[in-house]
């Protein structure tokens, strides 16, 4: 029989969080040829978890819940649990010792409500948490395996890979088959136009399977086999990847978790050189996710943001005329950022965007959504135009993907530093 997740949270439904709980328990199991033919979500009510829970137990072989391990009254998982297993509760007394030692260590005061987290259904046990105070809860009912963990997201992946998976294993619940992905990502080709270049690879797909996803500012191939082996199944994505990327060139720009920033920020540090950032609409956001990733300080000078027409001219030096004439928007003022930001600061490159976010300020010639980068290197300066849409938010981000992705392909093409 299949796996279900069961995520509890009232937040949950009401859209104030997403859950890549259920998403990260999911892509575990599959690496593990454990199936999840279902998931579902329950807010924070004890009678309508323990109906999901049984209704669960019918279905499934195996039941995962996350969500609903904390200290206050309406964190219920435990005790629905219990009661839809018809079990009473028990107060684990290591786990009682656990709790109490973690708030000492940190020299804060515990509330008694927090021991509420040492409970456990009868004839269950504690799964220890080695990143908060809530013990996740193991109990085996009617040959099902019963597993709940807290929906804090770090704790969560921490007992799933430490703690679920390898009792899984030891129970024979993980099956014949791994299931291994990979996931391709693209930049400058439309969801509809990667699925034209790999449509007959669609069309006859058995095993390993390939699927077009559109992401933020992107679009995601998953590649997906199925086989006895980890390292089989490796080689039959490796096959497909290599057509895919055979077809696609350079638009793959990185795999998995790698994206454009990290390609850049990888790239530059190899090649020793430099970058600055000149940025108007996108409002630092580019030297913003330079900076998420460890290691940029090697390659990233650091950035202006120069939103205002004044700014422009007295941090970038780009000349007030030059505003007049050509607009803030265009290729002209998206050159002269690039250039300034690169003399000013002494780097190798220099990378600009300026354009208009939206909703308002947008006209006849230049509509919302409008938006120049530039890059300014040792071999000169390249501006590129786009068009995206009408939501501010999105404009941003695929202008800073835009940005990044002109150097991407900048460095690709360089030759070795001079």
């Amino acid at each position: 029989m299949p796996a279900e997740i069961i995520s509890v949270g009232t937040e949950l439904l009401l859209g104030q969080i997403t859950d890549t709980n259920a998403t990260f328990i999911c892509e575990r199991l599959a690496e593990f040829g454990v199936d999840v033919h279902f998931r579902s979500t329950v807010g924070d009510n004890q009678d309508r978890i323990v109906r999901r829970i049984r209704h669960a137990i019918e279905q499934a072989d195996v039941i995962i819940m996350t969500g609903g391990l904390g200290p206050t009254s309406d964190d219920l998982t435990r005790e629905a649990m219990a009661e839809a297993c018809g079990r009473g509760m028990y107060r684990d007394p290591e786990s009682e010792t656990a709790i109490r030692a973690f708030f000492e260590r940190r020299g804060y005061a515990m509330a008694e409500m927090n021991l509420k987290q040492a409970d456990v259904p009868e004839g269950g046990s504690p799964i220890p948490n080695t990143c908060g105070t809530a013990p996740g809860v193991f109990l085996e009912h009617g040959g099902r395996l019963l597993f709940a963990v807290p929906g804090v997201p770090r704790e969560m992946r921490e007992m799933t890979v430490r703690e679920v998976i390898p009792r899984l294993r030891e129970h024979g619940r993980a099956g014949s088959h791994v299931i291994r992905s990979r996931a391709l990502r693209v930049f400058g080709m439309g969801e509809s136009m990667v699925a034209r270049a790999v449509q007959d690879l669609l069309d006859t797909q058995q095993n390993p399977t390939i699927a077009p996803l559109a992401g933020q500012g992107e679009v995601v191939l998953r590649l997906t086999a199925k086989s006895p082996t980890w390292d089989e199944a490796g080689r039959l994505i490796a096959e497909l990847e290599a057509e895919v990327r055979r077809r696609l060139g350079s638009y793959v720009f990185g795999e998995d978790d790698t994206g454009l920033p990290e390609v850049v920020v990888r790239t530059l540090a190899e090649r020793q050189e430099m970058l600055s950032t000149a940025e108007s609409c996108t409002g630092g956001l580019i030297g913003s996710r330079i900076t998420d990733v460890s290691g940029s300080s090697r390659c990233y000078a650091g950035g202006v943001v120069s939103y205002s027409n004044e700014a422009k001219s007295d941090l970038l030096g780009v000349p007030p005329a030059a505003v007049d004439e050509y607009g803030a928007v265009s290729p002209e003022v998206a050159e002269l950022m690039a250039r300034g930001v690169r003399e000013r600061l002494g780097t190798e490159y220099g990378l600009s965007a300026t354009g208009i976010a939206g909703p308002d300020g947008g006209t006849a010639e230049k509509p919302v959504g409008l938006v120049f980068v530039g890059l300014a290197s040792p071999h000169g300066v390249s501006v590129e135009r786009h068009m995206f849409t009408q939501n501010r938010l999105d404009n941003k981000l695929r202008t800073s993907q835009a940005a990044l992705d002109l150097l991407r392909r900048h460095l690709l093409d360089a030759g070795p530093p001079p």
